[in-house]
């Protein structure tokens, strides 16, 4: 057995577009180790026994639950590693799908090894104290036989001697405690990290059936990949307090509105505006989530150097009639066209129809300048390739083109950061790629909230790795163009 984390038999186990249950991901430790014990009705009832180790939850399905008694010794068979996510589900598991039935969080609560878990779980004989609702004191798993074996390897869960021991006959815990320790259906607060969630089960896209709650874990889950689009810039939040097919709304500042560990910004880096928004770090992002934001949008500056752009953007945005592999060729031609320029450029799905074709330069040139010069290559490019491009916005002027959307470089003007989830049907989201997978999209929206993180898992590394260290300078592109600085 290895106690190495690894959720690759978790996946394998599962079709996530059919399945409610979280993908998720590997996480970082926990400061306090969790545990949590779900109450499983699948072909036969059984519980899931489930400790965090190493960033994953170590599972057992035990038949009979768990008992007081220490003379009653319950089987524990091990299986997969689940996602540490996966300690706040409750639901039901469809027919067809490996699990099916439906499940209840019976208690969850933290818990502290005795020794080294690692050692313990790989000599098969771990001592462990629970603190739960339900569950309480001193425990042991100890495996029945050495592993090595083919067939699963059972092991055995009892209970230790101490105060909270208490005799089978006088007590079964499972019998007298039978019910979730958080549906009390979990309709008023729900909990994802250290954030209430409240309404969990508000269903913000009706054609998927994707809830509040689905959101704020997409958002948990991420966050180590998106909080570097946000820290340092100021943000934009789209809200929809009665989900996508409702009222949606910018929120540029905070106003009375008050979200964990978001911040307002200095109000002189915008003269005569009310201070602009900051989403520094994970905890702000989930917290915002919370509060019914499903997009996230940043500025093309940096706080620090808030006049002067770090990167332009250029939004392939089709028009009635094009065809996905023309705005696949679209993004081509931009990048070769930049090339031609000496910038180079990086890609991402819009979340929606397009795609957003993105440079990064130094920060030496105001907005204005830097806007014209984004103006100039998509004119650039409407007369080399008219067939192809529009420079002029508005659905007429693009019908069976491409309108590349220059004017997201001015100030003020915002774009959907990389990761955001997008407030369309399916909630797509915004996702970072290598230039070599353009050829592989079947649409802008081919990642959803659903299985982002499964696609960043299975790459691994960062599609953008060499993107934070590239700061090019457009000088010579606007001589090549005949752009002259702008009056600022």
């Amino acid at each position: 057995m290895t106690t190495t984390g690894s959720l690759k038999g978790y996946w394998a186990k599962r079709d996530f577009a059919k399945t409610p249950e979280p993908r998720g991901a590997k996480q970082k430790s926990s400061e306090d180790a969790v545990f949590v014990i779900q109450k499983h009705h699948a072909s036969s009832l059984h519980y899931d026994f489930r400790l965090e180790v190493d960033g994953v939850m170590k599972s057992w399905a035990v038949p009979k639950g768990p008992s007081y008694d220490p003379s009653v010794k319950r089987m524990a068979v091990q299986v997969e590693d689940h996602p540490m996510s996966y300690n706040s589900f409750e639901g039901t598991i469809p027919k067809g799908q490996y699990g099916a039935g439906t499940v209840i969080i019976w208690d969850r609560g933290t818990w502290q090894p005795v020794g080294d878990p690692r050692r313990g779980l790989a000599a098969g004989k771990l001592a462990f104290t629970m603190h739960g609702k339900k569950m309480k004191g001193q425990w042991e798993l100890v495996r029945m036989r050495k592993p090595g074996e083919e067939r699963q390897v059972p092991w055995l869960l009892f209970k230790k001697h101490d105060e909270f021991e208490r005799s089978a006959d006088d007590f079964d815990v499972v019998s007298a405690q039978p019910d979730s320790v958080v549906s009390k259906t979990k309709k008023a607060v729900g909990m994802v990290g250290t954030t209430k969630v409240t309404h969990p089960e508000r269903v913000i896209d009706s054609s998927t059936g994707i809830t509040k709650l689905d959101l704020v874990r997409y958002y948990e889950g991420i966050a180590e990949w998106m909080v570097p689009h946000l820290k340092g810039r100021a943000c934009s939040l789209l809200r929809g307090p009665s989900g996508i097919e409702g009222q949606l709304f910018f929120q540029k500042h905070l106003d009375r509105l008050r979200i964990a560990q978001v911040k307002e910004l200095d109000p002189a880096l915008f003269p005569d505006h009310e201070p602009l928004l900051e989403v520094p770090n994970a905890t702000a992002l989930v917290a915002a989530a919370q509060m019914n934001v499903i997009e996230f949008h940043t500025w093309n500056s940096l706080v620090k150097n808030i006049d002067k752009p770090d990167r332009i953007v250029f939004d392939l945005d089709p028009g009635e009639g094009v065809k996905w592999k023309q705005v696949q060729e679209g993004a081509a031609l931009t990048r070769s066209l930049l090339q031609e320029l000496g910038l180079e450029s990086w890609l991402k799905t819009s979340g929606g129809k397009g795609l957003h074709v993105v440079v990064p330069i130094a920060s030496r040139i105001h907005w204005a300048t830097v806007r014209v010069f984004a103006q100039a290559v998509v004119e650039q490019l409407a007369r080399v390739i008219p067939d192809r491009f529009v420079a002029k916005s508005g659905p007429a002027n693009r019908v069976g083109k491409i309108f590349v959307d220059y004017l997201r470089n001015t100030q003020g003007a915002t774009t959907a950061a990389a990761y955001s989830a997008r407030a369309r049907p399916g909630l797509g989201v915004s996702m970072p790629l290598h230039w070599d997978q353009l050829s592989e999209l079947k649409s802008g929206a081919q990642w959803t909230i659903k299985d982002a993180l499964g696609h960043l898992s299975d790459r691994k590394e960062d599609p953008w790795s060499d993107y934070w260290a590239s700061r090019q300078s457009i000088s010579a592109a606007m001589k090549t163009l005949g752009v002259s600085a702008a009056k600022t």
